[in-house]
């Protein structure tokens, strides 16, 4: 009964660990850039030249990373790191130009959603290296324990 135990242990013990390497997301040198917030703002009713002129301004802001405006939806998006809030960067596109400027709330889309938390699904691969720990951690107290017994004469 014992050693079908300890055969199981192992296997789950491997199958956990090959399926937290298969799953695990590799290093990657772009892992140690800041991350980047997009964020489009309204500005119907400006000019194209305005328009340009308010994004290539914006290019030279520290914490920005990319602007682009689009004259025919009267959009102005920007992509910048942690150095911005939504509200702050609001406020500074609204004192460099006369247009009012809000930001684009985009609809939520229709339809059925995944029932699983991304959240969820992103721990996965932390929960089957975890797993594989604890059934190798038990193997490994199953295999060593009953000669630790006999030596310490609990049994």
């Amino acid at each position: 009964m014992m050693k079908k135990i300890q055969v199981l242990l192992l296997i789950l013990a491997v199958v956990c660990l090959a399926a937290w390497i298969g799953l695990r997301k590799p290093y990657s040198p772009s892992d140690d850039l800041p991350l980047v917030t997009y964020t489009a703002f309204d500005v119907k009713g400006i000019n194209v030249a305005a328009g340009e002129a308010l994004a290539q301004h914006t290019r030279n802001w520290s914490g920005i990373t990319a602007t682009t405006f689009n004259p025919a939806s009267g959009l102005l998006v920007l992509s910048y790191t942690n150095a911005f809030t939504e509200n702050s960067l609001l406020a500074k596109l609204q004192a460099n130009t006369d247009t009012p400027i809000s930001k684009k709330v985009f609809e939520k889309p229709a339809g059925p959603a995944c029932p699983v938390p991304m959240s969820l699904i992103a721990a996965f691969p932390g929960y089957l290296f975890w797993a594989g720990l604890l059934f190798t951690g038990s193997l490994l107290l199953s295999l060593f324990m009953p000669p630790l017994q006999k030596r310490l004469n609990f049994g």
